[in-house]
């Protein structure tokens, strides 16, 4: 297996990888009101949206104005809720960003966020089956594609998905120069050893919750959900996972970027050639629970009472990274997939690649935290990226370490 360079191709689609979509519904508690088990809550108000991880990473993108020919390769259920998201995808996207879509018999799940001044309770309903047929009418979709410049994995698949049908995805539409960012866990064994089996790959980024990771890899953690994870313990999590993973994980994958919440966020760049070690980083992230108000922007005039809604951060996070990387690897600097005012604070990032991937991982960061400042999942404002991105602490180098 060889590494191709780890600058990309700047043609070509960006494809997300979404199976599990689902019909968001949010429902707003008043501002003063807290979710108490067993009370009878009214709401404020409803709101209808997209919901699904990868559907998010979609909705940020958009946000973001990213100009990467975008498409979403996913199951949008029949029924009403199933035509509304579809609907609403494109009205959002488009009907180019559809292509890759397929439209199973089985319906539509929807999941319901609870949004109270203390905390936001997500509901998650069960996805219908997805038949061997509408499986292979997606394999069918996928390989009329051309090779994407850009992949993303993201959520659990719907019941009826072959655990490796993201593997299968990776196999059809990836190149020698795309750049892959996996966020989640499922099929991961199976993604991971297909990527590593390829003769010729482009660079592979896992992300993933620290806790997650942790539980994964067979990590006991001491801190609570306030005082985040330890970084020692992000430490013997990482070398735990890729030795339970060897050597897929090693050959596979270009960094592990690991987000805490509110809590410093950490990436670790794989050794490369015949090296066997690792280094970590620690990359600072803004708690909105004690940032000083007001700020100078619209979004925080509201008081220090401010909702933050942080469902589909994560996706957030994800959307951003892809975008950044997206933008700091391509071969043509004039052609950018992120707008001029984005593009700009990445541009002095662009080698070597481990800069590269610590700023695209740094501007997902700012993304995530801006999406909080907004009620609908996944949402943002670019002006409030640029801001968290630019106050933002440079990450630190935290140590080595060998993969066993």
């Amino acid at each position: 297996m060889k590494f191709t360079p780890w600058k990309t191709m700047t043609t070509g689609s960006t494809i997300i990888v979404g199976l599990n979509s689902a019909l968001q519904k949010r429902f707003i508690l008043p501002p003063d009101d807290h979710l108490v088990p067993g009370n009878v809550h009214r709401a404020r108000s409803v709101q209808l949206g997209v919901g699904g991880k990868g559907q998010d990473v979609a909705v940020t993108l958009t946000c973001l104005q990213y100009s990467g020919s975008l498409k979403l390769a996913q199951f949008v259920g029949s029924g009403a809720e199933g035509d509304a998201v579809y609907r609403m995808l494109v009205d959002l996207m488009g009907d180019d960003a559809m292509q890759l879509t397929v439209r199973p018999a089985g319906g539509m799940r929807t999941c319901t966020s609870i949004v109270a001044a203390n905390s936001t309770t997500e509901l998650v309903e069960p996805s219908d089956l997805i038949e061997e047929s509408e499986v292979a009418e997606l394999m069918s979709k996928l390989s009329a594609e051309t090779t994407c410049s850009a992949l993303c994995f993201s959520g659990s698949m719907p019941p009826g998905c072959p655990v490796d049908t993201y593997a299968s995805i990776y196999d059809i539409v990836a190149g020698d120069h795309t750049i892959c960012l996996i966020d989640t866990v499922v099929g991961l064994p199976e993604l991971l050893r297909a990527i590593s089996l390829k003769q010729r790959h482009g660079q592979t980024m896992l992300k993933i919750n620290a806790s997650e990771l942790c539980r994964l890899a067979g990590v006991k953690t001491t801190g609570a959900e306030t005082s985040g994870i330890s970084s020692q313990e992000i430490m013997t999590a990482i070398k735990a996972f890729l030795c339970q993973h060897k050597p897929y994980a090693q050959q596979a994958l270009s960094a592990i970027a690991i987000t805490d919440g509110a809590h410093p966020a950490y990436l670790a760049t794989m050794p490369v050639a015949a090296e066997n070690e690792f280094r970590i980083f620690q990359i600072p992230v803004t708690n909105l629970l004690t940032e000083k108000r007001p700020l100078p922007w619209e979004t925080w005039s509201r008081g220090s009472s401010t909702t933050l809604y942080p469902i589909g951060a994560g996706d957030a996070v994800a959307a951003g990274t892809l975008a950044a990387w997206k933008c700091l690897s391509s071969d043509d600097q004039q052609s950018s997939s992120l707008p001029p005012e984005l593009s700009a604070v990445l541009q002095d990032d662009r080698v070597p690649s481990t800069r590269a991937l610590l700023s695209a991982f740094s501007f997902g960061l700012a993304c995530g935290t801006a999406s909080c400042l907004q009620e609908q999942n996944s949402v943002l404002k670019p002006q409030d990226v640029l801001h968290f991105f630019n106050r933002g602490g440079r990450p630190a180098f935290l140590a080595c370490d060998v993969i066993c």
